[in-house]
């Protein structure tokens, strides 16, 4: 967790190229479950991922959103990594608090972050039958253990979500980015971090995901 500006919660996902669009679904649909302040009704709130009942938000606009932005993710992943590689992408989540400014009608007012998620995905291809069961087995076992660190963020940081004023819409905004959010939407230190980062990119992404598949006993 971010120790400047809004809390943030860092999480991890591994997947191959075919599972990666569901698995990331499968992870934004629980955060989003999680800052969803409205009733839901329980038969309509789980969709199997992988053989697990995850967390499902029925509401259209955040379904569309997810759905777009897991299926430019997986694209954006397919097409940078190099063939019969692995990938490297990032994912995040942002939930704003409007804050109306003095002397302003109309609700008119400036948008602050009181909660950030930053998702990381590796991807994995395996080269062997072999290797694909293992894959898929990691893939597993990493969405369980994501979706159980979600919950316990959750569950053990609730002092900074701000006072919630209607019953009848959810009512904080949120922006999903591929990457990095904007710089003017990130802490300085984020954007420090944020531009080191993107120095060499390039040349780490293979290696770093061959180093989660050999963490995971792939290969």
């Amino acid at each position: 967790m971010n120790a400047e500006g809004p809390p943030e919660f860092l999480l991890e996902a591994f997947a191959d190229p075919n599972t990666v669009r569901d698995v990331v679904r499968g992870i934004l649909h629980t955060i989003f479950f999680m800052r969803f302040f409205q009733s839901i009704q329980a038969a309509t709130a789980t969709r199997d991922c992988l053989g697990i009942d995850l967390a499902y938000v029925p509401d259209s606009a955040i379904e569309t959103l997810i759905d777009q932005r897991a299926t430019s993710l997986a694209r954006q992943l397919d097409a940078e990594r190099p063939s019969g590689g692995g990938g490297r992408g990032q994912i995040t989540v942002q939930f704003f608090e409007k804050k109306r400014r003095k002397g302003t009608w109309f609700g008119a007012g400036d948008e602050l972050c009181w909660e950030r998620w930053t998702i990381k995905i590796t991807v994995a291809e395996p080269k062997t039958e072999s290797d694909r069961a293992k894959v898929r087995k990691a893939t597993e076992t990493t969405l369980r253990s994501t979706v159980f660190k979600i919950m316990t963020c959750v569950t053990g940081h609730m002092d900074h979500i701000p006072p919630i004023t209607e019953s009848n819409v959810n009512p904080f905004p949120y922006r999903i980015y591929i990457g990095n959010p904007p710089s003017n939407q990130q802490s300085p230190s984020s954007q420090q971090k944020a531009a080191t980062a993107a120095a060499g990119v390039g040349a780490r992404v293979d290696a770093v995901a061959g180093g989660w598949a050999k963490k995971m006993g792939i290969y």
